[in-house]
């Protein structure tokens, strides 16, 4: 199935916005691309909004995810937006994402996150980039 990355960026500040069905097999892909968003930008602060994403890991497939996260990551901060009926698997994640030195939380509505990112909710996007798989 075909699925839709939206990339919003203000100065540090990089807003994404996934949409359609997620084959867990691209994460990789999906998680490179950001990645190069983030270098590219000089980005140091994400929200990442999974609310119209359907498709999600199980925990034991999270878990091997987590250890392949760049050891830069480790200096920016994540915010996931996602639906509460996803929260004790997200629970896992955030927890297992901490222990290894990540600043990744999950948030349930978005005010939430752009407080605890810094953020302005009224924010003019600079670029926004779109990319369709």
């Amino acid at each position: 199935m075909k699925y839709t990355i939206n990339y919003h960026i203000n100065d540090d500040f990089l807003k994404v916005i996934l949409d359609g069905e997620y084959p867990v097999e691209k994460f990789r892909e999906i998680s490179a691309d950001m990645d190069k968003v983030i270098d590219e930008n000089g980005i140091s602060r994400i929200m990442v909004d999974l609310r119209k994403f359907s498709g999600r890991f199980g925990v034991f497939n999270g878990l091997q995810e987590i250890e392949n996260f760049r050891e830069e990551s480790k200096y920016l901060q994540f915010a996931i937006i996602d639906v509460p009926e996803n929260k004790s698997n997200n629970d896992f994640f955030e927890n297992a994402s901490f222990n290894r030195g990540y600043k990744l939380l999950f948030f349930y509505n978005v005010e939430d996150a752009e407080k605890w990112l810094g953020v302005d909710g009224n924010v003019d996007f600079e670029k926004v980039l779109v990319k369709e798989y």
